[in-house]
């Protein structure tokens, strides 16, 4: 098979877990950067990153990277491009840009536009068919980045970013995205064959992502469809045989001690609706319990405690300070020896607390949530 570049867009500041994984699941090397991971590979390997990845958001064929300082600039890389080999002459396409350089003089929106009139160009001039634009619903997408006077353009060969799984019957209003969950039990340690806990599961999440880790589920393989599978260059036989393969690596049966627990019902109720449409109703528990009273109630002591207490920005919590102390002082006397990360917007003050309550700061990990600037904390009694 031909090798391309490719590119892994992923959360700011995972992109080292997000190349580690692409490395685990590829066998290639990659060069993580600034929300991205780059690498050079086959289109099985793009699929296979597709289909498995717990960490990335999408997959691009890296098309062309420049240097540019003007729209002109922009218009002429990419009209210069080849374009009738990625897509069909009854497909549409929409082109989406994202400009993290302020110096140059011209919007994202400009450069969508100037980009859409070079592929039609091109791909008129190599075929004599006119390519139609379809912003809400295309068949393909291309994709610019720009950043430090650099372009990447690419296609997207996933389609809706990863991070939307497949089981999310249900989003809790301050939910955690699924990539960052699954980083955070990479984080910490937890393996196949020990317990866990998230006493603030919210749409359950958390014991989702776990679970999944468990069986091999690979989220993208159980999305109805992906851009990868629909792409002129792609053989469906060729898909057909690798999804036969990850559907052969599945382990359904695998069981493990995942709880989670809610103060909500209502909350409880809807993470149960997604462990079920997760497919993992077997290992996965949820309970209404308060994670304030944990001490009272747990009777078992889960080898990690992973969770995404409230921030105190999208949840009215009242004093964050006075809810972390009582919650880590509980989790402390309930369950002293359990391997414990959260994640918060206010780290020192978690910190401060963990320390007053004897536990080691293992790993502390910045990543941007949205535009909410987050710290992943790990640590053990």
């Amino acid at each position: 098979m031909e090798y391309f570049e490719w590119f892994a867009t992923t959360i700011s500041g995972l992109e080292d877990l997000a190349a580690r994984e692409i490395e685990e699941l590829t066998g290639l090397p990659t060069q993580p950067d600034v929300g991205k991971v780059f690498f050079e590979g086959t289109i099985e390997h793009a699929a296979k990153i597709n289909y498995s990845s717990t960490m990335v958001n999408k997959v691009y064929l890296l098309l062309e990277r420049e240097e540019i300082q003007t729209l002109e600039d922009l218009y002429n890389v990419a009209r210069r491009l080849d374009y009738s080999w990625l897509i069909e002459p009854n497909q549409t396409f929409a082109v989406k840009a994202e400009r993290h350089d302020k110096k140059l003089p011209f919007t994202s929106i400009n450069a969508a536009a100037s980009i859409g009139r070079a592929i039609i160009e091109s791909f008129a001039e190599s075929t004599k068919i006119k390519l139609r634009v379809d912003l809400d619903n295309p068949d393909l997408e291309f994709y610019c980045l720009l950043r430090d006077s650099k372009m990447f353009l690419g296609l997207n060969t996933t389609g809706e970013s990863l991070h939307k799984r497949y089981y999310k019957a249900y989003s809790h209003r301050a939910g955690l995205q699924s990539t960052i969950a699954s980083a955070m039990i990479k984080i910490s340690g937890w393996g196949k064959n020990q317990s866990l806990l998230d006493p603030m599961c919210g749409g359950g999440t958390i014991p989702i992502e776990a679970a999944i880790k468990l069986k091999n589920l690979p989220p993208g393989f159980m999305r109805r469809e992906l851009d990868i599978e629909k792409l002129k260059f792609v053989d469906s036989l060729f898909i057909q045989e690798l999804r036969k393969k990850i559907e052969e690596s599945i382990d359904r049966d695998a069981l493990a001690e995942i709880v989670g627990s809610d103060v909500s019902p209502k909350s409880a109720e809807y993470a149960k609706r997604n462990v079920e449409a997760a497919g993992v109703s077997d290992t996965v528990r949820i309970e209404v319990r308060d994670c304030l009273k944990i001490s009272e109630w747990l009777n078992w002591e889960p080898s990690h405690v992973i969770t995404n207490p409230p921030y105190g920005v999208r949840m009215n919590i009242g004093n964050i300070v006075e809810f972390y102390s009582r919650f880590i002082e509980n989790i402390r006397r309930a369950s002293p020896n359990s391997r414990l990360t959260v994640i918060v917007s206010k780290p020192k003050t978690l910190t401060s607390i963990l320390r007053e309550n004897n536990y080691r700061i293992v790993s502390t990990r910045e990543i941007m949530y949205g535009r909410l600037r987050t710290v992943i904390i790990s640590a053990e009694g």
